[in-house]
This record gives C-alpha cells, sequence and structure tokens, in this order.
C-alpha cells in the first residue's frame, strides 16, 4: 500500500504537468506543426519505456532465481527504479535550455474556489435581490474572481463536457493488463521454442505503437488523411469497440477448447485410468464412455444427483490377470464441481475405484502449468512416503504422503510449475517405497501425477491432464491488439493535443489533468463491473463492453458537434473557428463590431452562421446595430468582409 500511495502521488504530479511542460516550449501558432510531432513523439517515447519494461522486467523476473524462488520480483522493481533515478538526473540536466513559465498562484486552487462560489451563489438566487438571471452559472462569480478567470474557466467547463463519455474509452483500454491478460493465459505461447508469460505479450501494445506512430498524422509519414483531434478521437473510440469485438469472438473460441466448470445446479465426472489397459465407464441414465490405456475421460455436464457407476476392464489387463474386473459403487454428486475418479487396481489384483476431492480444475491465471499429486496404496504406519518434484530450474516441490491416508488414496496441493520437463522421486523413510520418473508439462495445463502402489513397490506412475494445455495459437490475439493499438494512437494522443490546444493559457494543466482522471474513472467501472459478476461468459462482457463504448462514441460525436474549436492567435489571445471538425491549416473567424475589436466566445453545432446566430439570440444588447466578419488565416491579409444586419 505504501508502494501504490507513492506511485500514485507521482503519477499525480508528473503526468498532467509532463505533457504540458513539453507544449509550452513552442511558440503557437507559428509551431502549431511541430506541436503535433511533438505529442506524437511524447508518446512514442511513453510506448517506447512500456516496450522496453514489459520484455526487460518480466526477463529480468524470471530469469533470475532470489530467495529461494524461481521468480525474482526485488530485482523486478529495483531494474526499473534505477533507471527513474537516471532519468530524472538527465532531465535535470537539460534545465538550462528550458522556456520555464513561472506560476502567479496556484491556479488549480482558484479554479475550484471560484467554481464552489458561483455554485452557492446560483442556489442562493434571488431574482429580487439579484437582479435578472445570468447567462451562465459561472457569471454569479464575476464580481469576486473577476471577468477574465470565469472566461477561461467556461471555456474549461466546455472541454471537460466532452470528457463524460471517455473513461468509458479507458475502461475498455486498460483491460489490456487484466482480462486480456487472462485471455493471453489460454492460448499457446511457444515462439520459436520460447514460451512467453501472458504478462509478456503486453508488449504487442506498445510495440506496434511504436511502428504505427510514424505513419500516422503528426509522424513521420504519415498514411492517414489529417483529421482534427475530436474526429480522430471519435474514430479512436469505434477502433477500440472493434478490438473488443475481436477479444470476444476469440474468447467464444477459447471456451470452447477449454474445460468449463459445471454449472450450479450442474456436475461433472472425470476418469483418470491408471491401467494399462482401456476401461469401459457406465453411469446410470447418463451412458458409458470408453476411457483409453492411461487415459483420462470426460462426462459433463450432469445434472447434480446421486448416480450408480460401474468400471468394467478386460480379465486380462496388459498382461495381469485380473481375479475381479467388474466394480460398481455409488457416487454422490457436488454441484458446480468435476468428480474424480482414479481407476487402478489393488494388491489383490482387482479393479478399484479411488475418489479425489471435487475440483473444477480451474487452468491458472498466471498461464503456468498446474501439477497436483496423488498418491494410491497402503503407506501404512512409519513410511514417511515424500515424494519431490523438481523442475529443470532445480527449483524443489516435496509431497509428505500421510501415514493413514483416508480411502487409500493421499493428493497433494496444485504446485504452478514453469512450461517445460520436470523430475519426479519417490522415498520412504524404511527404503521399501522408491522410485522416480520424468514428465512434460505445457502452458495451461492442468495435471494429475498418479503414482500407485502394490506390494510395497511402486506399481505405475501416470501423468493425467484433465484440463489439457493451451491450443489456440497466440496468433489470433494479433488482430485485437492491432485495433487497440491504432484507438490508442488516434485517441490518446489527440486527447492530450486538443487538451493543451484547446484549454487558456492558465489553465492548460487542470484540462490535461482532467483527462488524466478520466483514465482513472475508466479503471474504476471495470473493477466494479468485475466485482458485480454480472457476466458468466466472459465473451457476453466483451461483447457488451464493445456496446457500451460504440454507444459512448456515438454520444460523444454529438456532443462535440456543438463544440467550437479554439485557435490561438500570433498575439497569444484566442478566437474561435468552425465547430468540430477544423484543421491545423483552417482559417480563424473573428468576430468584431464596427466600434470595438473585443472578440466573444460561441459554441453551437452546425456552421460557422449558426455559431454566430447564437451569440446574437443570447446576447441581443451586447451587439450594435452592424458588426464585421472577417474570414481568413492568420498569416493572410487579404480578408473577405460581409456586412451583416442584426436581424
Amino acid at each position: 500500500m505504501i508502494g501504490l500511495a507513492l506511485i500514485a502521488t507521482g503519477t499525480g504530479g508528473i503526468k498532467p504537468c509532463v505533457a504540458a511542460f513539453g507544449g509550452d516550449q513552442f511558440r503557437l501558432p507559428e509551431d502549431s506543426q511541430q506541436l503535433q510531432k511533438f505529442f506524437s513523439t511524447f508518446y512514442c517515447t511513453v510506448n517506447f519505456g512500456g516496450f522496453m519494461g514489459m520484455i526487460v522486467t518480466p526477463a529480468l523476473r524470471r530469469g533470475i532465481m532470489c530467495f529461494g524462488d524461481d521468480a525474482c520480483y526485488a530485482l523486478g522493481f529495483g531494474f526499473p527504479a534505477i533507471l527513474v533515478l537516471i532519468s530524472i538526473v538527465i532531465f535535470v540536466m537539460g534545465k538550462p535550455w528550458y522556456k520555464i513559465k513561472q506560476p502567479r498562484d496556484n491556479i488549480t486552487l482558484k479554479f475550484v474556489l471560484c467554481a464552489w462560489y458561483a455554485i452557492k451563489k446560483r442556489i442562493r438566487y434571488n431574482k429580487n435581490i439579484d437582479g435578472p438571471p445570468r447567462g451562465h452559472w459561472l457569471d454569479y462569480s464575476i464580481e469576486k474572481y473577476g471577468e477574465k478567470l470565469v472566461s477561461d474557466m467556461k471555456v474549461v467547463c466546455s472541454i471537460l463536457y466532452l470528457y463524460l463519455p471517455v473513461p468509458i474509452f479507458w475502461s475498455l483500454f486498460d483491460q489490456q493488463g487484466s482480462r486480456w491478460t487472462f485471455q493471453a493465459s489460454r492460448l499457446r505461447s511457444e515462439v520459436f521454442g520460447v514460451t512467453l508469460m501472458p504478462d509478456q505479450l503486453q508488449v504487442m501494445n506498445p510495440a506496434m505503437v511504436l511502428l504505427m506512430i510514424p505513419m500516422c498524422p503528426g509522424g513521420a509519414w504519415p498514411l492517414l488523411p489529417d483529421l482534427s483531434p475530436l474526429h480522430k478521437m471519435f474514430a479512436g473510440g469505434i477502433l477500440a469497440a472493434m478490438s473488443f469485438v475481436c477479444a470476444g469472438i476469440l474468447q467464444i473460441s477459447i471456451e470452447r477448447s477449454t474445460l468449463q466448470p459445471p454449472g450450479h445446479e450442474q456436475t461433472g465426472l472425470v476418469a483418470l485410468n491408471t491401467l494399462g489397459c482401456p476401461v469401459e465407464l457406465s453411469v446410470s441414465g447418463e451412458g458409458s464412455a470408453r476411457v483409453d490405456a492411461r487415459g483420462t475421460a470426460l462426462l459433463s455436464p450432469l445434472p447434480h444427483r446421486t448416480y450408480d457407476v460401474t468400471v468394467i476392464c478386460p480379465r486380462d489387463c496388459s498382461g495381469r490377470i485380473m481375479k475381479r474386473y467388474t466394480v460398481r459403487t455409488h457416487l454422490k454428486t457436488v454441484a458446480g464441481m468435476f468428480m474424480p475418479i482414479i481407476i487402478g487396481q489393488n494388491s489383490d489384483d482387482e479393479v478399484s475405484l479411488y475418489f479425489m476431492d471435487p475440483g473444477t480444475f480451474v487452468k491458472s491465471l498466471t498461464g503456468k502449468p498446474k501439477l497436483k499429486v496423488v498418491y494410491i496404496g497402503n503407506t501404512g504406519p512409519n513410511k514417511n512416503v515424500t515424494i519431490n518434484v523438481e523442475t529443470e530450474k532445480r527449483l524443489n516441490d516435496i509431497y509428505y504422503v500421510s501415514n493413514s491416508p483416508v480411502d487409500h488414496i493421499g493428493e497433494s496441493a496444485y504446485m504452478c510449475l514453469q512450461p517445460g520437463k520436470f523430475e519426479w522421486r519417490a522415498t520412504s523413510a524404511d527404503g521399501q517405497v522408491s522410485g522416480s520418473g520424468e514428465g512434460d508439462v505445457r502452458a495451461g495445463g492442468v495435471y494429475v501425477l498418479c503414482v500407485r502402489e502394490r506390494l510395497d513397490r511402486l506399481d505405475a506412475a501416470v501423468l493425467h491432464a484433465p484440463n489439457p494445455p493451451n491450443e489456440l495459437q497466440l496468433a489470433w490475439i494479433v488482430p485485437q491488439y492491432l485495433l487497440v493499438s491504432m484507438a490508442e494512437i488516434m485517441f490518446a494522443v489527440s486527447g492530450l493535443e486538443f487538451s493543451f490546444t484547446q484549454a487558456p493559457k492558465s489553465m492548460k494543466t487542470i484540462t490535461i489533468a482532467a483527462w488524466y482522471m478520466s483514465v482513472a474513472i475508466g479503471n474504476l467501472i471495470v473493477i466494479l463491473v468485475a466485482q458485480t459478476k454480472i457476466f458468466e461468459s466472459r465473451a457476453k462482457e466483451f461483447f457488451v463492453y464493445a456496446g457500451m463504448l460504440m454507444a459512448a462514441m456515438f454520444l460523444f460525436y454529438r456532443m462535440a458537434e456543438g463544440y467550437c474549436s479554439r485557435t490561438i492567435e500570433g498575439d497569444g489571445s484566442s478566437s474561435e473557428s468552425h465547430p468540430l471538425l477544423h484543421h491545423t491549416h483552417s482559417r480563424v473567424l473573428s468576430v468584431h463590431s464596427a466600434k470595438t475589436s473585443v472578440s466573444r466566445p460561441y459554441s453551437e453545432p452546425g456552421s460557422t452562421e449558426s455559431c454566430l446566430g447564437r451569440m446574437e439570440r443570447a446576447r441581443p444588447s451586447a451587439w450594435p446595430a452592424h458588426a464585421v466578419v472577417h474570414v481568413g488565416t492568420p498569416s493572410t491579409t487579404d480578408r473577405r468582409t460581409t456586412t451583416l444586419a442584426k436581424d
């Protein structure tokens, strides 16, 4: 919790300021093209850091052992901490070349106090005392805080209004580190003989961003049209929604190829055959199934009730004459669980059934294979049988078999191993029980190692996989990462650019801070939805997320139609341009009366004329009988002049 608190504090100080600080190094509007390239380059370096971190940090964590574990998290956290310290030194060294704008006062505090004062004044408004109602709720604080601050806050509020649907985008985008990582743990991730861990697959996003940013607007080799920031944000949101459609389709395939736990009122039977011959398994009222020699069979789903289970094996079972080759028993099932049955033989050469604890055989969230050791036989007192499992990295797990197992079966807890080969050795204190063997486990598999004792000797050892390892190839997750990476470039880079260029000079950090606040709200939405556990199928959850984002983006588009973009003029003042979809080279439109050059803010969907019409409707007394509209670029001297009658 201390580490998380420090990260939250540091991130809150860095993220809103670093982008605004970089943007302050440019002179606008002369450097508008360079500013756009800066935001692309800035985001490119952010992703480069993420790219390196997602490769180096897991490699250090997994490649080096420390504190007796197969992972070294101390090194995984320590190495990037050293890099951060180095980056601070580099940043401070560049201070002589920075353009540093000293803050005059705490604008964030003034923003909050002014808004709170206006809200209180609006609530307590009395027409007889305070006069006619104001046009905007912030106007109630003009007397105390001045028209300049209130005017700037109105612009900021119009930007914050557009941010309302934005958290839905981030609630989907940041699932790469949670839902998509869990999804990757269900894929076969061997690449050129190297097994990748699910958390390493996240490297695809920053890698793709690094490759595509130069080809997007503002990059070195732009292939896409140079749209306005709001247009690009809308397109990015749609691409993110499509990425979740791909994720939902992939999840359907994963659920079909993976053993799923039974429903709330259902159960299932898992038969693990340790014999060297095939057997016939019959379940009353549900049919029968053939279980191959040293194989596994599954009967699921079944209604939750008690069953009669019958197992028949050949009289001659792999060279052994069975004295009893048919066994029948009653099995009381557990709802929502699999009932594992081990088929073996006792010391009297009779077919016997051994029952493991009910379980779900769910795969690990990390993608590592899981292994459970089951010991069948009469260990007896003072034998002290131990089974040692050792991986290729010489890491050991030791299972101590009980001296008095219930129903002649004992089982260990699940062990998470690294994919690859392992060795096992069984020994007893009296030296009678001894044996060894090896096995091979793959990513995503759930394994049961059945070690069978007979006449004080190890008679058989069979490795079963009730839930087989991942079969779907890693390539199936690439389309959704490609789409979400394109969405990130279109949405995140454009959002940063929009937050900086549209905010008043004194409040750029506030708008960027609000932008990052939308990220935090999006993460909170994911947590709340995940904790409610509304969806039983993750595929349905992905499709619902995609629909939510699609609806949010169309709402965003409608809201953005009513926004009139601001363009920074050469003297540092701001003016308004046509709604929503202006380009970097869009014409600047300024409104002047015949007697004064004071410009006024406006906002209206549609054409430039509709914005002017709204101004006249909203403030009829503020305009003279005639107004002059100048249309042109800031650098042109050739202007077209039109005289408009007030009516």
